[in-house]
């Protein structure tokens, strides 16, 4: 049978959460699925990360400006008539002009992603003009989303009133099997990995680890972004700045706990990885957080608002082995149970037959 052909268009195709779930998931598919792959802002980047992977990248750039332009939709409609692909699949706000492009009697069915939210798209601070372009493009007959956290799920349902049976949550998985998860010793390594921008907060996680004061510790942040410099020149004693990794597992080993600081996040599959990894968890309590960590791991997930919580956390965490030790295990088993890459990618697989009316297709082993 003929592979099912996927047009994926991302606002960048930089590394990144959703990035990162579409290679992995891209790898779990196997070659029963063909991908192309375009980025709003031309950059692709992302596709270094998985050279092993066959994929059309699509050269190209969006214009900038308005949020329809008559000239970026004669280029998706150009890249759809040649591209012919089964299944158009668009994520966040930047991809959206995609969705009035897909139209007419050569319209394909369309999936929509939306992964995490910028400062201004929290689900109580939501940008006004985005809500309402959201809430009209959404009603576009035929159009699904997908929602990888059931924060985002009830912002789809009851901000931008999409029916229920055109939404989809299906949480975030990862090759769990990709991720040591056992006894870790020496001087605590706090880590985190995350993409250095104004909305993951990582000068809250620097001055918390300043607060805390943990003799010996080091604050290892792998990621890159715009903050990084403004970060550095912090220049507190015992933080390390890895940058960009496209293989963060060797990182993850290192650490003997995780952080987390960010003002907004749905899903992060950094936190999944971090599980898989049998790390205990400290973090602000934003999007899913709180129910994805294991019950015993959940007070030390606090509010965003008081640094001195997530600072206690630490120090609390840090002072315990046993009870690391527990919860590290039980997060690690939970990842395995509920985040593992072969369950995302039977939903997807399922959800991609279903748009397409095609005959199932069977996911590589």
């Amino acid at each position: 049978m003929k592979p099912l052909h996927l047009l994926w268009a991302f606002s960048t195709f930089t590394l990144g959460g959703a990035q990162r779930r579409f290679l992995s998931l891209a790898d779990a598919l196997g070659p029963a699925y063909s991908h192309s792959v375009f980025a709003m802002d031309g950059c692709l980047d992302a596709a270094e990360a998985a050279p092993h992977l066959s994929l059309d990248l699509i050269a190209g750039e969006a214009r900038k400006g308005a949020l329809v332009s008559r000239a970026n939709l004669a280029m998706m409609r150009a890249i759809m008539a040649e591209s012919r692909p089964d299944l158009v699949l668009t994520t966040n706000w930047g991809a959206v002009e995609w969705i009035v492009a897909n139209t007419g009697s050569h319209s394909v069915p369309h999936i929509h992603f939306e992964d995490g939210f910028g400062p201004d798209e929290r689900p109580d601070a939501q940008n006004p003009k985005r809500l309402w372009a959201r809430r009209v493009l959404f009603r576009k007959p035929g159009l699904h989303c997908v929602a990888p956290s059931q924060v985002l799920e009830n912002v789809y349902r009851h901000a931008w009133k999409l029916p229920a049976e055109r939404l989809h949550y299906i949480p975030n998985g990862v090759d769990c099997s990709r991720f040591a998860a056992g006894p870790r010793g020496g001087p605590p390594v706090i880590g985190t990995v995350a993409a250095l921008r104004p909305e993951k907060r990582i000068d809250r996680m620097i001055e918390a680890f300043g607060q805390a004061a943990i003799p010996g510790a080091t604050l290892l942040i792998v990621g890159d972004g715009p903050d990084r410099a403004m970060l550095e020149a912090r220049n507190v004693p015992g933080v390390e700045f890895a940058g960009a990794q496209a293989d963060v597992a060797p990182f993850l080993a290192r650490m003997t706990h995780f952080a987390m600081s960010s003002d907004t996040e749905q899903m992060p599959i950094s936190l999944v990885e971090a599980m898989a990894s049998g790390l205990p968890v400290a973090a602000t309590d934003v999007g899913d957080t709180k129910t994805m960590v294991c019950p015993e791991n959940r007070p030390f997930v606090t509010s965003l608002e008081d640094t001195g919580a997530l600072a206690r956390s630490l120090v609390t965490l840090t002072a315990d082995p046993d009870l690391c030790a527990r919860l590290g295990a039980a997060n690690a088993e939970k990842a395995v149970r509920e985040y593992g890459l072969e369950a995302m990618a039977a939903r997807y697989d399922a959800l991609f037959r279903q748009r397409t009316g095609r005959d199932r297709i069977r996911v590589a082993s």
